[in-house]
Formats: structure tokens, C-alpha cells, sequence
């Protein structure tokens, strides 16, 4: 393209284009002459070099505030988390105070470090590239660290926000609330099972192609209330046999989540699935000695319920999952068999549809009594089948309304 022609490239064109690719923001801090904190917020910032290690960063030529950097001694590159809007916009402010209304300390380099941030790169201005309007200051990295293993502060389409890696995005607020509202008609029975059992009972619901979530639940007994309504939980194998072990589309694409694709490892799940139907339930099972094994799952659970999971933290967290496995079953513990029932979960038919077509929603029973003979965990079975059966029958009469516009929503077929 020649000289004349791209300085007739109209401007906002250029960066309404160029507005669609989203960019990292960074904190560009150091100290000046006379020991005072200086930063600047930058989202134009790159690795260069491995070897030597170079980064990179593109303030415009008439930035007053890197003119003051400019002459510091050394940099720290602080690489700001998606929670970090405030921060970014109190460093982008022409403030002389602004260091005051944010938490930070000299690096060991004299370099201001924010708390919170994600990662530190430490460094020195090696040179600088005129480059039009802006600047290339090439930096020679001396040290660096990650802080915070959390997803980074993103500038996309002249706005701030995060990172969700595929497969991970939020659900649409309105069908959370279509999901919640056919959930809570399961509360009386909810209520009813665990006072019974003296456990947690809880309605799952299909809220995406990913995930259930907990659209009610119920404690009895002295159980403590342990898990918050709309907390995503995933259809990963091995989770959620029970959700889409009656649908073959379902069951297909769960099974095609198992990474990597060893056949003889996603047949031993479709196996599983089918004793699933058999028995019309399945079960997680804490073997003795393999309590903290399960208490992992747990907290990688709870990891994924709070969202906004780093790349490498999803593979942790799946990875946790996988290993799971041991824990999930469709069929009673032997009586020679040593192990607690952590939960049980039953799947909620749609009563006006053919036999056995899946509602979208699961009955889990959880918390249950540790001591408990074959007989008690038949009961428990038992029980959560029971409950199932009324809470379709009540979709089919008094929570038709609510059961109809969920089944609108293409909820229930995006599983």
C-alpha cells in the first residue's frame, strides 16, 4: 500500500477494525527522579524475544507520564486481572496522588508493584523505535513472576472485561431464571426427602450446552446449608451420568468432552451410562482411604463454580475430574465393601412426553449418614426415585406454566 494511500485510511475506520481484536492491559509502573511512583496503563503491550529475553510496550510520543518513566531506573510490567477495572481506572487518571488510592509496593528493583495483579516482569528500557504516532520502548527482562493465577483484564471494542475459555461462558440471565423458576417447583418434595433421609436434596437443571446448575435445594436433619442456588456444576465426565444418560444426542456429546478420545476409555463410559438406566440412578462412592481424593474434586468443583478459570487452571480443574472417576457408579456398594454414599442422583422424566424422555432436571441427594447398611442405602434410592416421579407429575399439572417456558427456552435440548 503506498504512503498516500494509507494516510487516507479514515481514522475511526482504523479503529473501529482494529477495535475487534481484543488486547491485554498492563500497568506500566517505575520511580522518578525524586523517588516518586509513576504509572501508566497501557494495552499495547507484547513479548519480543526469548533469547534475550525482550518485551515491549507502545506509549503514543506525546504521553506526558512516560516521559517521566522514561528515566527511571527500572520498570515493573504489571499484568492486571479481570477484577481489576477500578485499579485501571484510577492509574489512567491525571492524578499526581493516584498511587495513594491503591495498594502497591517497591519491588525489589524500586519499581512500584500493584497488589492483585496477575504477573510482574521486571525490566529495563533497552531502546526505543519511532514508530508513527507512538513509540516501541523494547525492554531486556531481569526477572518475573506470576502473583495471581487468575484470567487477565481484557480491552475489546473500546470496553474492560474478562476471559472465559470455550465451553466455560456464562449463561444468559433470563434462561437462568427460566431454569430457577421450574427448579423451585420441586421444592415441596425437596423439603420432604431430606427431612426424611436427614440430608441436602437438591434440583439440578440444564442451563447450556455445559453445565447444570442448582435451581433449589432443601437441608434436614442438622445438615448445614453448604451450596448457593445458580452454582454451575459441569457435564463433564465423569459428572452427569444421571443428566444425559437417557438421551442419546445428550449422552453423545458428553462422551465426546472425554480428552483425550481413547476409544477404549469412552466405550468403558458408554457402558457406564447404560448400567446408569438400568439402575435408574447413579452414585458417587467414597472408598475408605480416598476421602481426600474426593475432597479434590470437591474443591476443583468449587473452582469451576466460581468462573473465570485461567487456560491452565481449566486443564487442572478437568483434569481433576477425569481422575475422579473411581468415585461414580450405578450400582450399590457390595456388602463386603468398605466406603461412604456421598450422594445419589435420579433423573426427572417428562411425564407429557414418551416413557423415559429427560426433563432437563435431576433429583441429588447428598450429606447422607455415613454408617448405613445395603437395606438404608436401598431406602435412599428409593426416596430420591420417589421424589422424581411426584416432581414430574407436578410438571405435568401446577408447574406446567413454568415447565413449558423452559422447554421454550431450548434449555433442555442444548445439553
Amino acid at each position: 500500500m503506498s504512503e498516500t494511500a494509507a494516510a487516507e485510511i479514515d481514522q475511526r475506520l482504523f479503529r473501529d477494525v482494529l477495535g475487534h481484536y481484543p488486547t491485554g492491559v498492563v500497568a506500566v509502573t517505575g520511580t522518578g527522579a525524586e523517588g516518586e511512583p509513576l504509572g501508566m496503563v497501557v494495552g499495547t503491550f507484547s513479548s519480543v524475544s526469548l533469547d534475550p529475553p525482550l518485551v515491549a510496550f507502545m506509549p503514543t510520543r506525546e504521553s506526558q507520564t512516560y516521559a517521566q518513566l522514561r528515566e527511571a531506573e527500572s520498570f515493573c510490567i504489571n499484568v492486571l486481572a479481570h477484577d481489576q477495572q477500578g485499579l485501571c481506572r484510577t492509574l489512567s487518571q491525571r492524578d499526581p496522588d493516584k498511587f495513594d488510592r491503591i495498594e502497591w509496593e517497591p519491588s525489589r528493583y524500586g519499581a512500584p508493584q500493584l497488589a492483585g495483579s496477575v504477573a510482574q516482569i521486571h525490566c529495563r528500557r533497552d531502546r526505543e523505535v519511532e514508530a508513527g504516532d507512538h513509540l516501541i520502548v523494547l525492554c531486556s527482562v531481569h526477572d518475573i513472576e506470576i502473583t495471581r493465577p487468575v484470567t487477565p483484564l481484557l480491552f475489546f471494542q473500546g470496553g474492560y472485561g474478562g476471559f472465559s475459555s470455550a465451553g466455560l461462558a456464562a449463561y444468559v440471565d433470563a434462561d437462568l431464571i427460566s431454569a430457577v423458576r421450574v427448579a423451585e417447583r420441586a421444592r415441596p418434595q425437596l423439603g420432604r426427602l431430606a427431612d426424611r433421609l436427614g440430608c441436602s436434596a437438591s434440583a439440578l437443571v440444564l442451563v447450556n450446552d455445559h453445565d447444570q446448575t442448582i435451581g433449589a435445594s432443601a437441608y434436614g436433619g442438622s445438615t448445614a446449608v453448604s451450596e448457593r442456588l445458580g452454582v454451575r456444576i459441569p457435564l463433564v465426565p465423569p459428572l452427569g451420568e444421571a443428566a444425559v444418560a437417557w438421551s442419546e444426542s445428550y449422552a453423545e456429546r458428553w462422551l465426546a468432552r472425554i480428552f483425550p478420545q481413547d476409544a477404549a476409555v469412552v466405550d468403558g463410559y458408554r457402558e457406564r451410562l447404560a448400567r446408569v438406566r438400568r439402575s435408574g440412578f447413579a452414585a458417587s462412592v467414597v472408598p475408605e482411604g480416598r476421602e481426600e481424593g474426593y475432597a479434590a474434586l470437591n474443591e476443583a468443583l468449587h473452582e469451576y463454580a466460581l468462573g473465570q478459570l485461567t487456560p491452565a487452571r481449566d486443564r487442572a480443574v478437568r483434569g481433576a475430574f477425569a481422575a475422579s472417576a473411581e468415585f461414580f457408579r450405578a450400582e450399590l456398594p457390595g456388602e463386603d465393601e468398605s466406603g461412604r454414599v456421598a450422594s445419589i442422583v435420579v433423573p426427572v422424566f417428562d411425564s407429557t412426553a414418551a416413557p423415559e424422555t429427560p426433563s432437563g432436571i435431576v433429583i441429588r441427594v447428598g450429606d447422607l449418614p455415613e454408617a448405613a447398611t445395603r437395606a438404608h442405602i436401598r431406602e435412599w434410592v428409593a426416596a430420591a426415585k420417589q421424589a422424581a416421579a411426584e416432581v414430574s407429575e407436578t410438571l405435568a399439572s401446577d408447574g406446567r406454566d413454568d415447565f413449558e417456558r423452559y422447554i421454550a427456552s431450548g434449555l433442555r435440548d442444548r445439553a
